[in-house]
């Protein structure tokens, strides 16, 4: 049986690794990345608040080969069309890569992530993408501007100040003010648009010119996150003086990025604007026909029976997987998986669900008598100072059965330490998986710069 994976990130390692450990002999794994490493998103802002280099940010993958006995890695290499023929079983169906191989499967297993589509709200592309990796220089340097201009302010407001005792005129005092916008829902890993808020504060507050600079967030849904984090999250954003502006739609950025408008006609001008671009599938998942929306799920991201992550079945006109894919899965955040029947529910798109549905996939391909799945998350958004929020869904019952399957939600507010303390052992965790003994363990300073 030869089985494809597309993409090495969480969602691709959980299955790659499920199937080759042990190596099945009738078995044949081949997994294909357009990169040649592996990051994980809730580092970055370690790298782009000072506290680690961007290289610590990323794993080479030639080091997590000998954790995968068996499978055959091409990295470095793009699938450049998906080709399926559901009508016909007497095609190979195959993959054409950037290398120009032409790759047959028996099973294949899409995990290809998301891409930022700055595209779908005009003048977006000129904020700065919080989920791209190649913004972190970029975000440090916005980061260590303001807090120059705020302290430029800060002296200049002294010396009106001194002026004013003196009898001269007293000038209002200006602010600095951080904008971060999410273009749109569902994104991936739900808090990071906070946690971002609360990294930026942090940095600001070490800095002493938090006074000087305004923080604001804006959603186009009244709130982001799993209902029990509100609470929480609502009282931090008070405690840390972080304003949250709900039901704004981005209709258009201008001034180079640096004035938010709205479907409302309401703007909000900032100084520097952070953005949640709008997610969607990559383009060759497009081309095949297999992002079009189905059921309850969004358009842009391929739908997926949520009890075995089997793509299908497909609306919106699309012809191709009205019945669904033959031994075709989408898992991760690619994936649209909605649960809850009358009152529909989708599942968070966040790393660990990744590898989740990846390990059930690749179970299911193996047949593995006697496994049981969890679908039991873990978000631990940073507050600052060592401080942090664990969030913790768990959809393991709404999977197994979509309609009346219960999900259940935690909440834990973790001090310093302990929070920052949480964070490092989820990420050290998958760095073992998929490293094992190669991997370098992520270590960082609690402060920021």
């Amino acid at each position: 049986m030869k089985v494809v994976v597309i993409g090495a990130g969480f969602g691709g390692l959980g299955c790659a690794r499920a199937l080759s450990n042990p190596p099945m002999a009738d078995v044949d794994v081949t997994i294909v990345d357009a990169k040649d490493a592996f990051t994980i998103g809730g580092t970055w802002e370690y790298a782009w608040s000072g506290r680690v280099a961007d290289a610590d940010t990323t794993w080479k993958l030639e080091d997590a080969k000998a954790n995968f006995p068996g499978v055959t890695w091409k990295l470095r290499t793009r699938v450049e069309k998906l080709v399926l023929y559901p009508w016909d079983d007497s095609k190979l169906r195959h993959l054409l890569l950037s290398d120009g191989e032409e790759l047959t499967f028996d099973v294949l297993v899409l995990s290809p992530g998301v891409v930022g589509d700055a595209a779908a709200i005009p003048g977006m592309s000129d904020t700065l993408d919080v989920y791209a990796h190649d913004s972190i220089a970029k975000q440090r340097r916005d980061l260590e501007r303001m807090i120059a201009a705020a302290k430029a302010r800060q002296r200049a407001h002294d010396a009106d100040a001194d002026a004013d005792e003196a009898g001269a005129k007293k000038k209002k005092k200006k602010k600095g003010k951080l904008a971060i916008a999410i273009g749109a829902t569902p994104y991936k890993c739900p808090v990071a648009p906070f946690e971002v808020a609360f990294i930026a504060d942090d940095a600001f507050r070490a800095a002493g010119c938090r006074d000087e600079i305004d923080i604001v967030v804006t959603s186009p849904v009244p709130w982001p996150l799993p209902d029990p984090a509100k609470e929480i999250f609502t009282r931090l954003m008070l405690e840390k003086g972080v304003e949250y502006v709900p039901e704004k739609k981005i209709k258009r950025v201008t001034d180079d990025g640096r004035c938010l408008e709205f479907d409302d006609d309401d703007q909000i001008a900032a100084d520097v604007v952070w953005s949640v671009y709008p997610q969607i599938a990559p383009p060759f998942i497009h081309a095949a026909g297999l992002a079009a929306g189905g059921g309850k799920g969004p358009i842009g991201f391929v739908p997926v029976d949520p009890r075995t992550n089997l793509i299908g079945p497909i609306s919106s006109g699309c012809e191709l997987a009205k019945e669904g894919l033959r031994d075709v899965y989408c898992v991760g955040d690619c994936a649209s998986v909605v649960v809850g029947g009358l009152n529909p529910k989708p599942q968070p798109k966040a790393g660990e669900f990744a590898w989740q549905m990846g390990e059930m996939v690749a179970h299911r391909i193996l047949k593995t008598e006697g496994y049981a799945h969890s679908r039991v998350g873990a978000c631990i958004a940073e507050c600052g100072g060592g401080g942090g929020v664990l969030v913790k869904p768990d959809f393991t019952e709404a999977v197994a059965d979509p309609g009346l399957g219960a999900v259940r939600v935690s909440v834990e507010e973790k001090a310093a330490p302990e929070g920052e303390d949480a964070k490092m052992a989820w990420v050290n965790k998958y760095v073992e998986l998929i490293f094992g003994g190669k991997g370098r363990a992520f270590v960082a300073a609690t402060k920021a710069a």
